[in-house]
């Protein structure tokens, strides 16, 4: 689960608006990436232009285990049943938009908009995020005396948010940096050999090393990992397609 934190004055350029038409008119999902020169080409525009702005944009993302928060949530079924969803569809986008917004300073002002992905989890009515989540990171603004306020919370389908689109990528990106799969199949050598080709760029490569990475188990709380670590063990296992 990631979210991405990119200021309005950016997200506002005329190069995020030029997504528009990409992401309405075409599916693009990095597991079904398999070398389409077209939809590479797409994906390779909607990464360059974020990269374009590196410097700016933050991003959290948690690696959770939800078959350990299931088994947690077995003792509480008599009281909450929904506690399962409760904590993945709730409390972690909620720790992941938080650390985006947190420490900026009590002389800064940040007023924030979220836009979460319009799909079944998150409007349940035990988890609501659009409403709920606004609500509890004010909460947390006032009581940890943080800079920032929630001004709006909506959902958005999937073809409509350039932001959105570009999480999703990254998301499935990282996710093939950290299982780092061995190069055989079609789809793992066109995923592998693109991101090897992206890494050239070093705004790419800045922009992963930036990036805000925990995992979840058995832990009381969140675990955060260097990603740099992830990042030097995929690029030394596939080294050999580096300058292919």
């Amino acid at each position: 689960m990631g979210a991405l934190a990119i200021p309005n004055t950016i997200y506002s350029l005329a190069s995020f608006e030029e997504l528009n038409p990409i992401i309405r008119d075409h599916e693009i999902h990095w597991k079904h990436y398999n070398g389409d020169s077209k939809e590479r080409g797409m994906i390779t525009k909607i990464i360059k232009t974020l990269w374009d702005h590196e410097r700016f944009i933050k991003m959290n993302i948690i690696n959770y285990d939800q078959s350990v928060i299931e088994e947690k949530a077995i003792g509480f079924e008599d009281v909450d049943p929904g506690l399962v969803d409760a904590t993945v569809y709730m409390k972690l986008p909620e720790r992941l938009v938080y650390g985006l917004l947190r420490n900026y300073g009590r002389l800064s002002r940040i007023d924030a908009r979220i836009v979460t992905e319009k799909a079944t989890e998150y409007q349940k009515e035990n988890v609501n995020l659009k409403e709920q989540l606004p609500k509890q990171l004010n909460v947390q603004a006032i009581y940890r005396g943080q800079s920032f306020k929630i001004v709006e919370s909506r959902y958005a389908s999937k073809g409509l948010e350039a932001g959105l689109e570009t999480t999703d990528l990254f998301l499935g990106m990282i996710r093939t940096i950290v299982t780092n799969p061995p190069y055989s199949g079609r789809k793992k050598k066109a995923q592998i050999h693109m991101i090897m080709n992206l890494l050239k760029d070093e705004r790419f490569y800045s922009f992963l090393k930036r990036i805000k990475y925990y995992e979840w188990s058995h832990s009381h709380q969140l675990t955060e990992i260097d990603f740099s670590n992830y990042l030097q063990l995929f690029i030394s296992a596939h080294y050999e397609h580096y300058n292919n």
